[in-house]
């Protein structure tokens, strides 16, 4: 068997690894590039590997970071099915639609061809093939698939392939657990080789008990200082779990301040799809107080059009203002930043992982003067972050779900900043004695 490492290697995004046996290429995720200066470089650059010659693509979940170059893959000749569960495939073809509109947008300003079209994100749909967890598929006669749930977002899966006595496991992303929505991630009791996420593995996470009372905190703040809490969106699952608390603080405190705003048609989307897959939700959740507002939906003012977005600065204050995107690296919450960063009563609220490269990264490093569509804008408003909401799983976490997987014969490990994947190696290597390989990008592996 034969691995090669296409992306996410000592770095988070860009998901795309390759395997190899007898003849057969499967491929593990095909995800955006984002961050970096270099990020749409490389996602405009051709495949390591003929599309054409793929047998099969497998996705654990919908996050752009490993989807958004399957409608490039597809425009260059695969044809093969992609593997996902249910609630993967609708979740993959809003942030595919998503994606491509805004490049087609991008594109059309600064007069270069798109990376893909609405055709072929069409056809990307057309192509996928749904299990759920714990359904074994014979991909050909050397391959079987098993997914199991990864905690990370709805429908998000840990892949087990069985390939003739060998069996490999992909994390993709790991949850962070507990999670208010989502089951902790299912324990895989033995395998021979393991992919193993890295994103906050260098990180222990704050009390998730504490994250109410934090947010609490900032929502008071807000209203005290008569300012705006701006909180940059990821639009599947961050945004449904802020919700769900906001409901809880506005039950509590009766909430006539301040007015809320979900400026990100994706997420109210996404927060649909919540509904249509009870199933992929938590036990707790199925079992207590799963209704159709549990996110509050009758409280907020969904935002869709762009006059809608606008008219939002002539709401008086107090107000919070969730919008995409979550690295503010696009979206609408750039045009609120512009609004709101400069005045010290305001507030920005992180709650989800900032990639190097982004403008997140820079703001919650401390950069006290950006620019946005080229217009300078310096940072008086405060910066704040709750840990807590990241969907993924911290040291901690990662090391006790390994410790179930018998037998491991090695580790890889992806998605992860050099130094949390140099610190995960050293804690993998001092708990478990086994070497934990950290590929770099195009490097191969012989198992």
């Amino acid at each position: 068997m034969r691995i090669s490492f296409y992306g996410a290697c000592r770095e988070v995004t860009g998901s795309n690894i390759l395997i190899e046996e007898n003849g057969h290429k499967i491929i593990l995720e095909c995800g955006n590039f984002q961050g970096s200066k270099f990020a749409e470089e490389k996602n405009y650059s051709a495949f390591s590997y003929d599309p054409k010659s793929i047998d099969t693509v497998i996705i654990g979940h919908a996050h752009l970071d490993h989807t958004g170059r399957l409608p490039k893959l597809i425009k260059e000749g695969f044809t093969g099915k992609i593997y996902s569960t249910p609630p993967t495939k609708e979740l993959t073809r809003l942030v595919l639609e998503d994606s491509e509109k805004l490049m087609r947008e991008e594109s059309e300003k600064n007069h270069h061809a798109p990376l893909y079209s609405k055709e072929d994100v069409i056809k990307v749909i057309r192509q996928f093939e749904t299990i759920t967890y714990n359904q074994t598929v014979n991909l050909n006669n050397e391959f079987k698939l098993t997914f199991k749930n990864a905690g990370h977002i709805l429908g998000s899966a840990i892949t087990v392939l069985d390939i003739g006595s060998k069996r490999l496991i992909y994390t993709s992303d790991l949850g962070n657990t507990p999670s208010l929505l989502l089951d902790s991630p299912q324990i895989i009791e033995a395998g021979d080789y393991l992919i193993c996420e890295s994103t906050y593995a260098a990180r222990v996470h704050e009390d998730l008990n504490k994250r109410t009372e934090k947010l609490a905190e900032v929502i008071n703040s807000t209203i005290i200082n008569n300012g705006v809490l701006l909180i940059p969106s990821f639009a599947i699952e961050r945004t449904q779990e802020m919700l769900h608390d906001i409901e809880h603080f506005c039950n509590v405190q009766n909430c006539e301040k301040p007015k809320f705003f979900l400026d990100s048609p994706l997420a109210e989307k996404v927060t649909a799809v919540f509904g249509q897959f009870p199933d992929y939700l938590s036990e707790k959740l199925n079992k207590t107080h799963y209704d159709k507002d549990f996110f509050g939906l009758d409280r907020l003012h969904l935002i869709s059009s762009v006059e809608e977005s606008k008219n939002i600065k002539s709401i008086p204050n107090p107000k919070i203002i969730i919008a995409g995107s979550g690295m503010m690296n696009g979206g609408r919450i750039l045009f609120h930043a512009m609004d709101y960063l400069g005045n010290k009563n305001n507030i920005l609220l992180f709650i989800g992982y900032q990639a190097f490269g982004t403008l997140g990264r820079r703001i919650y490093e401390g950069e006290k003067e950006i620019k946005i569509y080229g217009k300078k804008i310096k940072i008086n408003a405060q910066i704040k972050a709750i840990g807590s909401y990241s969907a993924h799983a911290d040291q901690p976490q990662l090391l006790n779900w390994i410790n179930n997987v018998k037998n491991l014969k090695k580790i890889f490990i992806v998605h992860g900043e050099n130094e949390q994947a140099l610190e995960f190696a050293k804690a993998i290597n001092s708990k478990f004695k086994i070497i934990a390989d950290i590929p770099q990008l195009g490097e191969t592996f012989y198992l």
